[in-house]
């Protein structure tokens, strides 16, 4: 099978497009950007064969082209505009485009193709909204159809939005879509795109120790942070599953922690590397995007569905994360 990952050089899509070469598939890159050199080097070495291919999801006859070219099969959608409050106010139309109409454009050029047997839409936990910090009702684990969703911030409306397109376009174009919720995402090939304005806590983290820096945090959050490495694993978990219970799955450690626990894993490698909370004259250094720590999201149904269990354990993420850091030293510079 040909697996299609549209935003294949974005954080998401370089651990699918990892993911699938590891499994020995035939993975297609599909970004308006290259890959990062030391991602396409360490990718080269895996067994699968990997086809680049620089394209424009708002542009529909891009996605039509590469995937009547390589009879494509399985689609992720992963190309997303990640926005913070800035580029909300200055760039709204990009982010509409990107989120929504690329999506439709993907579904569109699925449907005309004839060989792609299922889309997988990655969205995001954020499509909770404020439902997610119980502000709708809701007290438990978040679940994809019981918990009251409230979209607030474009980002979060437009991943809403875009659930809702795949599911109704998904129905009239007699398409199989599918689609995930990703929580806290964090880990390798996590890089600021040009088109991602929110870095993860942890990732912050790690690169203040890098550099020998001390970080400064301005509270113990405590969040469902879960690996990237298993969210690209969990997703083919879904796309191999060939009748799924659900149209919608969270994908999500399922256990909450904090960034002081990755920063007392961070300070065992780095000698030079402290962290602290913000004291009344400290500028907190690492950025948490907001004062509220969303509910804890629910992974039984995806469990369910592939009996695939993302890891909750801090040092285990740790682990593979240093391995991986040492070797790819290039891509943070």
């Amino acid at each position: 099978m040909t697996n299609l990952i549209i935003g294949g050089a974005g954080f998401v899509g370089l651990n699918l497009v990892e993911a699938g070469l590891r499994r020995a598939d035939k993975v297609i890159a599909f970004d308006r950007s290259p890959l990062p050199e030391t991602a396409a080097q360490s990718f080269a070495l895996l067994p699968g064969e990997l086809c680049i291919v620089q394209g424009d999801v708002t542009n529909q006859d891009d996605i039509l082209r590469v995937i009547k070219d390589n009879k494509v099969a399985h689609v992720f959608h992963g190309a997303a505009v990640t926005a913070g409050q800035k580029r909300e106010e200055e760039e709204p139309e990009l982010v509409l485009s990107v989120n929504t109409i690329g999506l439709i454009n993907t579904l569109k050029a699925s449907k005309v193709a004839g060989t792609v047997k299922r889309i997988i839409n990655v969205s995001s936990g954020s499509a909770y909204g404020d439902g997610g910090f119980g502000d709708t009702g809701w007290t438990g684990r978040l679940d994809e159809y019981k918990t009251v969703d409230d979209p607030i911030t474009l980002y979060a409306i437009s991943k809403y939005a875009s659930e809702r397109i795949a599911r109704r376009l998904g129905k009239v174009m007699a398409l199989d879509v599918c689609n995930v919720r990703l929580s806290a995402i964090f880990g390798p090939w996590e890089y600021d795109t040009g088109l991602r304005d929110t870095l993860s806590a942890p990732m912050q983290a790690s690169l203040l120790a890098l550099s020998g820096s001390a970080a400064i945090l301005s509270r113990k959050e405590s969040r469902d942070w879960t690996y990237s490495r298993d969210v690209a694993e969990a997703l083919f978990a879904l796309m191999d599953n060939k009748s799924l219970s659900y149209d919608l799955y969270n994908i999500t450690s399922g256990s909450p922690w904090s960034v002081q626990d990755w920063c007392a894993c961070l300070a065992k490698t780095f000698p030079n590397f402290s962290y602290r909370f913000a004291s009344d004259n400290d500028e907190p250094n690492v950025e948490l995007f907001g004062e509220r720590d969303r509910l804890i999201m629910s992974s039984e149904k995806l469990i369910q569905d592939t009996g695939y269990v993302l890891s909750d354990n801090v040092e285990k993420m740790y682990e593979d994360f240093e391995k991986w850091i040492q070797e790819s030293r290039n891509f943070r510079e």
